[in-house]
Parts: structure tokens; sequence; C-alpha cells
């Protein structure tokens, strides 16, 4: 059984390029339909119920994003984009993959191979991951963060952040030379900070990735981070968010 894919990019010959550099996989991949803006691709896709688009996040009408909160199947999705790459690393902590444009064909094999995989585990949906990255691209993530300080509210700034950290049923803000608490949990600052800048690497700790001097290799696979605040802090990075750190 093949894979059934639908391209949706709003330039003929992006289309036509897509088309083609696929010509390879055609054992394993069957394209069945194209669209050329958002409305004709929700239309499409509804219809055609395919296994992967391959969408293009820049369109006329509305963008790629508002393709995949309109249409009702969820289907693997691999964006084509010019964004910067640093940017686009939330769509790999999601599973949704990527392509830069213009397109390296050997970056195309890498996204084809891993939707095989996918397609192979049909148990591994995107809705909740999609979703989530979703919501974090429509609300700009805030620039500061209010923090009580006797009978005062204070504005921090983001990039003053060294790091938050979570100590029993409090989640504290670290700066250069001071700690607040926030009323925040982890997972509530997780889904709105910047995730180009901070990134967790332990249930109990989130980072500013501006504020990092170094990864040091630990011991057990283990790995440690130093930042930059006055007391040189270390945070150890557990082995499952390993990944998001060599991925920088």
């Amino acid at each position: 059984m093949r894979i059934r894919a639908v391209i949706v990019d709003d330039e003929d010959l992006a289309r036509k390029r897509i088309r083609k550099m696929l010509h390879p996989y055609e054992a394993d991949l069957e394209i069945v339909g194209e669209a050329s803006n958002g409305g004709e691709a929700v239309t499409r896709i509804d219809e055609l119920h395919p296994d992967v688009i391959f969408l293009d996040v820049q369109m006329p009408g509305f963008n790629g994003f508002e393709v995949v909160r309109r249409i009702k199947t969820k289907p693997y999705i691999i964006f084509v984009t010019a964004y910067d790459e640093f940017a686009l690393k939330a769509f790999e902590e999601n599973t949704v993959d990527y392509l830069l444009k213009p397109i390296d064909q050997r970056r195309l094999d890498t996204a084809i191979d891993k939707l095989r995989r996918l397609f192979r585990d049909r148990a591994l949906r995107l809705d909740e991951n999609v979703e989530r990255l979703l919501s974090r691209l429509a609300v700009p993530p805030p620039r500061r963060l209010q923090v009580k300080v006797g009978d005062r509210i204070v504005l921090i700034d983001t990039a003053d952040v060294v790091y938050f950290e979570s100590e029993g049923k409090y989640t504290y803000l670290h700066t250069v030379d001071q700690k607040y608490i926030v009323d925040s949990t982890l997972a509530e600052l997780e889904s709105k900070l910047d995730f180009t800048d901070f990134v967790r690497i332990h249930r109990s700790a989130i980072i500013n990735l501006n504020q990092m001097t170094e990864l040091v290799k630990w011991f057990g696979g283990k790995y440690k981070v130093r930042l930059k605040d006055k007391n040189k802090t270390e945070l150890v990075v557990s082995r499952g968010y390993v990944d998001r750190i060599h991925r920088l």
C-alpha cells in the first residue's frame, strides 16, 4: 500500500519541482492531488483523505497553519517553507517535519524516511502535537513576565531570564543576580515562551539558550549546561531531553 500525498503551494513551479523530486519514491508514494491556495487545500484534503500533505506555509488567503486548523482529517504534515531553520525546531519536537526552500534532495530523503517510519506505526498520529504547535504560533510569546515582590508587581524582560526551576510547590525565575517566585507552572511557561530561546532540559528546569555558556558531557549519557548567572549555575540535562539540546 502506497502513501497517498497532496502537494499544497501557491506557486505552480514549486509544485512541479516537488513532484519531480518525489519521482524516485513513486514505488512508496502516490501524489493524488494538488492545491494552489488555502481554501482549495482544505477542500482537496477533506475530499481525498491523503496520508501526508506537503504544505507551503506562506500562501495568499490563509496560510498553511490555518489550513491545518480547518481540515477535518489529520494526515501527516511536511511543511515547506522559507522560515528560518532555527525557528522551526519546534516542528521537529512535535514530530512534524519541514523542508526549507529551496528544497535540498538530501533533506527530502530524510523527511521521506521519517514519513515511512511514521506511516508504519499508525498509532503515532499528530493531532495533539499539531494543535500544541499551532497554539504556540498563534499567540506571540511574552516579552516580559510579572513577578511579585512584596506588595509590588515587577516586570522582568524574558531576555533577562537565565532559567526557571520548579522546587516543591513553587516555580522560580532566575536572572543573573536575583531569584523570584512566579505564579505559572513550568508546563504553562513552556507553552507560552518563545521556543527559539527557551528549552526544557529537565522536568524541573527550563533554560534560556542565550544565557547558556557551555554544554558539558556528564556521566551516564547525561549532560550539564553552564549558565551566565553570578553563581555560574550548572544544571543536569535529563536523558529524555538530550536530543533537544543536540538539535541546537
